[in-house]
């Protein structure tokens, strides 16, 4: 070996070395500053995208829905007949299915707690056992996220009566 090749920390001056070191670290904590301002510059940039197209798609919804509304002021102008009124509901309900909108079956199902909330219960033979009953408002899911769960009643197992007392 060498002289040049066994030259050990020890042999550089101790400022130089630690120069070298706070050249270092400072080359380091500018790289991390400006990463840092890109991660969120591009989290900015992301959060208004995406507040971008959510206004998009509310903007698309409600010019579908306006049109739904036309139709409804001219019935309310015109004293529309009940096929009238139907064919505006049947208009509005395919407009909101466009958008993602279905809703969610509740009587003769069996009771889910995903889907439905119970508001009442009603105590009925075995075979009716948590099933549901009656809707009381009809739930709905979009894009298959249930946003609004169905009010409904269910059948709940009848109590036994005790004969002995």
């Amino acid at each position: 070996m060498s002289e040049e090749e066994n030259i050990e920390e020890d042999d550089i001056p101790e400022d130089e070395l630690h120069k070298e070191l706070k050249d270092e670290i400072e080359d380091l904590e500018s790289s991390l500053k400006r990463v840092m301002a890109d991660f969120d510059n591009y989290r900015k940039r992301m959060v208004k995208e995406r507040k971008r197209i959510i206004q998009r798609a509310n903007e698309d919804l409600m010019i579908d829905i306006l049109e739904v509304l036309d139709d409804l002021e001219r019935a309310l102008d015109d004293d529309i007949s009940e096929d009238g009124i139907k064919m505006v509901y049947r208009k509005l309900k395919n407009k909101l299915k466009e958008h993602g909108l279905e809703s969610i079956d509740a009587v003769g199902e069996e009771f889910d707690p995903n889907y439905h909330e119970c508001i009442y219960s009603e105590e009925v033979e075995d075979d009716q056992v948590d099933i549901v009953l009656e809707e009381f408002n009809k739930g709905y899911k979009m894009n298959s996220r249930v946003i609004r769960p169905a009010k409904v009643k269910v059948g709940k197992k009848k109590k036994e009566v005790n004969e002995d007392e």
